[in-house]
């Protein structure tokens, strides 16, 4: 915008004040003044010295029900009102006879609360006040708590319109936004979850980008608060909201929970391994016809996994989780979870697998569900689903098992007290973890069930009653994803910090311009252990592990190999990448394919290949398997194409599905690994197929960019510690050995700071306590040089870190402590006495990969693959 432009605009504004005698309310922070003639508004921060004004003359906008239809109408004109303490707007959308009423009062120097409330008259089915004024320009931005949390710039040059549902499944996961523009921060925070953030950019032909949030209130939903907090960022919004939190109730730090459940120490450092379906048992959703039956690990071999990463990977510091382990297998037949999958070794083994992984010090947690359950489960009701407000049936996912139904959540605690259910599973297995799937992560939901409706509020109630129960059956509790809501009732979330190998499940944050910040670990860092979910392809994950370097969190690892994996001949990932080489329709109903495989090293054995046809969840729609031609173990270097392969496309099927791809050895009832990213399963998605009547189109799946830098870096053991091992153990090796440490000694304090060391936002420094840990990474693709304490001059390569505390070292750098490297090695050094690491009588310098010596204490240490220091 040209100054000229802005001059104007500014000008607009001050004479909407100037000529309607403003009212104002006013602290010795802040003042709020609004135009009665016109309803436009304007925020001044004393303290800042910035003013936020109204992009348009009106207070807001309200949506009415008027003969049965909605109406929006803007609320401009009102009679208008002030004290010391509060503003009071009446407002008449329809005629002087009713009125919608607005409050503003001051709740401290720095905050005011905005209210409204309406005439029985006015059927308000939405309303939005002060929906413009916290809009932002230029170098301005507003974060929003979305998983861990997005700062989305006001100046990407995108255009776009979000809505974030508070606590809904990417939406708001902390009651709050923030805003910052011109150095001056603004936090919104509200209590009622039927309160939408939307935010919405609008990029003029001419002129200056414009960001606005915005809050639209629904039902129970009638106020929200605004401070104005003087120059900051988001990290001063953070700390704010922390003191707001711990006021509400969801900030119980690791201090006070411990007292209640000491075993959720185990979690600290610990990585999070899952089997995540020991049993998979797939159910057409018309007929409940089995279609398939596989066993990825009996429990003898789930108890041969656990022992295998603490006695030959030595990794003590572990919470292993399996799924599948009940009747029917995962996402089958639930609530009727015992006797445990007679496939996998029935209760005896189960019981004895337990006890083995409890034995090494692990946490032993066992999946469970019970928002979901199925028409064929032993004991389905119709009493126990959750009904739309005509009585219907709430259908959930089709997964596994077939379609599934919603449990209400109060009778979904009913479910869980049954003595077949927890108690039942407890007196079995003595097992001191457990985690109930998609609890936290569905969003809050209503029932009109007549015996047991239900608002938001209470389901959120009765999820946190069945979190509680939970935890004092098993000792400790976790859930899928997790919100503020959760955090006085569980230990640990699955999916605050990444799904799949990515920030998001759904969310773009592209097409946002958006940053992924910290903005959940700022508020909430030291009262709750988190992870991510999904599985993802390590040799692609090095800027995901930078994240959870940056956030002092341990990953999961939930792409285990199945079955003993480290012990299979050839069990490494296999050098093939497949894709698809051509496609025609060649009939209404049906295809031809071509698959392109490339061909990078030998093949020892000979497997068929299957090609399943599935909806966005993975579930199998139909298939296309085929045997090779020439066998596999014939296959030369190069390119090998396959095909062409005629598939018929059901009758009546329409929609896109994806097109996964896998080998199965039949010899050894696995499936081995190739080489890309897997969908947790060993299927790789090479495209879909869009279903249109009888028109079947082809698109292919995206393929990776190019780069120069390595994404399997933490995958490497060349001259470490590691070498030699499966894949899925160097990785899970060499990350632990980062991670595990840096959350032991970050757990029980916050983090204090977070910022963007670079313009591209590729270069993160996070501090945590007063001077627990100083952690920087480099996600960019440049070097990126600095100066610390302990290391002197350091050079971080692309894709290199460093962890610095009192205590504890890591870094992957090409300059450390005096010493260039040619080709950055992973080294970390870890007192032993709880000494600082110059003092210390015993250090220990754990060695990944790359060049093996190191200077320490002003000698040079040659480490191959870890030594003790005396």
């Amino acid at each position: 915008m040209s100054v000229v432009n802005r001059l104007l605009a500014g000008a607009v504004c001050f004479l909407w004040f100037l000529s309607s005698r403003a009212v104002e309310l006013e602290t010795r922070n802040f003042a709020l003044r609004v135009s009665p003639e016109t309803g436009a508004a304007e925020l001044v921060d004393k303290t800042a010295g910035v003013t936020w004004r109204s992009q348009r003359a009106r207070f807001g906008e309200v949506t009415l029900t008027v003969n049965g239809k909605p109406l929006r109408v803007s609320l401009g004109k009102c009679e208008a009102t002030s004290d010391r303490n509060q503003l009071a707007l009446n407002f008449h959308p329809l005629t002087n006879s009713t009125a919608l009423r607005v409050l503003a009062r001051v709740v401290n120097p720095q905050t005011f609360e905005i209210s409204y409330d309406a005439d029985a008259a006015l059927q308000v089915e939405s309303i939005r006040l002060l929906d413009d004024v916290l809009a932002t320009k230029g170098d301005g931005y507003v974060v929003v708590p979305v998983r861990e949390g997005v700062l989305v710039p006001a100046n990407s040059g995108r255009a776009f319109t979000n809505r974030f549902e508070t606590y809904a499944y990417e939406g708001c996961h902390m009651a709050m936004f923030g805003a910052v523009r011109e150095g001056a921060a603004a936090l919104v925070t509200w209590d009622d979850p039927y309160l939408t953030a939307e935010l919405r950019s609008v990029v003029p032909i001419s002129g200056e980008q414009a960001l606005t949030p915005t809050l639209v209130m629904r039902k129970s939903a009638k106020s929200f608060r605004v401070a104005l907090l003087g120059k900051g960022d988001y990290v001063a919004i953070a700390k704010t909201y922390r003191e707001i939190a711990r006021q509400k109730g969801w900030l119980v730090t690791w201090d006070e929970k411990l007292k209640a459940h000491p075993d959720a120490a185990k979690l600290f450092g610990a990585s999070n391994v899952k089997l995540w379906s020991t049993l998979s048992r797939s159910m057409n959703d018309e007929s409940t016809k089995e279609e398939s039956v596989r066993v990825s690990w009996t429990f003898d071999e789930s108890a041969q996994v656990a022992e295998h990463i603490k006695r030959d990977l030595k990794i003590d510091d572990v919470l292993f989780t399996i799924g599948g382990w009940i009747h029917r297998g995962y996402d089958n037949q639930h609530p009727d979870i015992l006797p445990t999958a007679p496939e996998c070794g029935g209760d005896k083994a189960f019981a004895d697998c337990a006890k083995r992984v409890m034995d090494l010090g692990y946490l032993f947690c066992l999946h469970d569900n019970y928002q979901d359950i199925y028409r064929d489960s032993p004991s389905w009701n119709e009493r126990y689903i959750q009904k739309a407000a005509d009585g219907a049936l709430t259908k959930g996912g089709k997964w596994a098992g077939g379609r599934a139904y919603i449990t209400c959540a109060k009778m979904a605690l009913e479910l869980a007290q049954r003595p077949q259910n927890l108690a039942a599973v407890r007196k079995l297995s003595g097992a001191n973890s457990y985690f109930i799937d998609t609890t936290y992560a569905a969003g809050l939901q209503e029932c009109g069930d007549k015996e047991h409706p239900l608002t938001r509020a209470d389901d959120m109630k009765w999820k946190q009653a069945l979190s509680d129960y939970a935890r004092d059956v098993f000792g400790t509790f976790g859930s899928e994803c997790g919100r503020e809501w959760a955090l006085p009732h569980a230990d640990f979330f699955e999916g605050l910090t990444g799904v799949g190998g990515k920030y998001f499940h759904n969310l773009d944050p592209d097409k946002l311009g958006a940053s992924v910040i910290p903005l959940f670990e700022l508020v909430y860092r030291d009262s709750i252990a988190m992870y991510g979910k999904y599985g993802y392809d390590p040799a692609n994950a090095a800027e995901y592990v930078l994240h959870h370097i940056a956030m002092g969190r341990p990953l999961h690892y939930h792409s285990m190999p199945s079955h003993l994996y480290w012990k299979q001949k050839g069990s490494d990932a296999l050098p093939l990448r497949v894709s698809v080489a051509e496609f025609k329709q060649t009939a209404p109903r049906k295809v031809s394919l071509k698959y392109r495989w490339d061909v990078s090293g030998g093949i020892g054995a000979d497997m068929s290949v299957f090609v399943h046809f599935t909806d966005e969840k993975g579930k199998i729609i139909f298939q296309g398997d085929f045997a090779p031609k020439p066998a596999l173990s014939q296959w030369k270097e190069g390119e090998v194409v396959q095909g062409p392969f005629a598939v018929n496309v059901p009758a009546n099927l329409e929609g896109t599905f994806d097109i996964r791809v896998g080998l199965h050895n039949p010899g050894a009832g696995s499936r081995p690994a190739l080489l890309g990213r897997d969908d947790g399963e060993h299927r790789y998605l090479i495209g879909k197929l869009n279903v249109r009547g009888t028109s079947i189109s082809f698109v292919a799946a995206p393929s990776a960019p190019a780069s120069s830098v390595d994404r399997a870096v933490f995958c490497r053991a060349e001259n470490g510690w590691a070498e030699g091992l499966h894949q899925s153990d160097r990785f899970l090796k060499n990350t632990h050995e980062i991670l595990s440490p840096l959350n032991h000694i970050t757990a029980r304090v916050p983090m204090t700071s977070h910022e963007f060391l670079t313009a591209d936002r590729k270069v993160q420094r996070t501090v945590f306590g007063d001077n627990a840990a100083e952690v920087i990474v480099n996600m960019g693709s440049n070097e990126f040089r600095l100066r610390s304490k302990l290391g002197g001059d350091v050079v971080l390569p692309a894709l290199g870190f460093l962890i610095e505390s009192p205590t504890f070292v890591a870094f992957r750098a090409a300059r450390w402590n005096g010493r260039a490297y040619s080709d950055a090695p992973l080294f970390t050094l870890r007192s032993q006495d709880a000494q600082a690491l110059a003092i210390a009588k015993t250090v220990r310098i754990f060695h990944a990969f790359g060049e093996d010596q190191i200077e320490f204490r002003g000698a040079t240490r040659t480490v191959a693959r870890e030594e003790v220091f005396r």
